[in-house]
């Protein structure tokens, strides 16, 4: 098997690398651009060993994702003819009859962990809390609750919300999370919702109508400067606080 004959059945980039191993490059990509690749490799007896050497789990990894066991076992139990050794190189033995349809059962795996590795990398804070708080506001909103809601600032530019919920007696209010960090409160993200907060007030908007929920931690003083901050612009609700005040959004529902 040489390059030439590989391409003539598959149609893939090839270069030949040392003892008689090739080098394919598929016309698949990870979101960053990357090809997908296998090597083949003579294993002897007209075998060959088709593997990626585990470089599609470690762009997952270098990425971010978190691989667990059971993430791999789902891939195994969907792609049964392709092994991921221990240290995560996908694998599978070919005859040179078998080898394009081994090669693309290889590839179609490493395709599969492409699609997977965003949904593996861990959540931002700002994301995690947000989802969090989609959560609880759900269980006691319900259909009320509204998610992802633009409304136009007083510049005139669209302001964009993870929430909102209509209330008869206050009408909509806007609801803007605002994370911890990793080890302190990330003011980034006070910064941020004071600015929106803002924009929304000078446009009108009622202080009922702004809200913000922050993450607080115990014994952490900076919250209570980002409290005062955020009061100027929002009501501000203490996430800890959260079974005092998410009754307030029941009602709305």
């Amino acid at each position: 098997m040489n390059c030439a004959n590989l391409l003539e059945n598959l149609g893939y980039a090839c270069a030949p690398r040392a003892n008689g191993a090739l080098r394919v490059w598929s016309p698949f990509t990870f979101d960053d651009g990357e090809h997908l690749a296998v090597f083949l490799e003579p294993s002897g007896n007209g075998q060959w060993l088709v593997t990626d050497h585990a470089d599609t789990l470690m762009h997952a990894s270098a990425y971010g994702a978190n691989i667990t066991k059971s993430k791999l076992d789902r891939i195994r139990n969907r792609f049964q003819k392709v092994g991921i050794t221990d240290g995560g190189a996908l694998s599978a033995v070919a005859s040179d009859d078998s080898l394009p349809d081994t090669i693309t059962n290889v590839l179609n795996t490493a395709i599969a962990i492409s699609h997977l590795e965003s949904s593996w990398r861990p959540k931002s804070h700002e994301q995690r809390f947000i989802a969090t708080v989609g959560k609880e506001l759900s269980a006691v909103a319900g259909n009320a609750l509204q998610r992802d809601v633009a409304v136009s600032g007083v510049s005139g530019h669209q302001v964009k919300f993870p929430f909102a919920i209509d209330s008869p007696d206050t009408g909509r209010q806007y609801i803007q999370p605002v994370a911890y960090g990793d080890e302190r409160l990330d003011w980034a993200n006070v910064y941020k919702a004071h600015g929106k907060m803002f924009d929304l007030k000078s446009a009108g908007a009622e202080d009922s109508q702004r809200v913000v929920v922050i993450e607080d931690q115990p014994g952490d003083e900076e919250i209570g400067k980002a409290v005062t901050l955020l009061s100027y612009t929002a009501m501000v609700l203490l996430y800890s606080h959260r079974s005092q005040w998410l009754p307030r959004f029941r009602r709305a529902a």
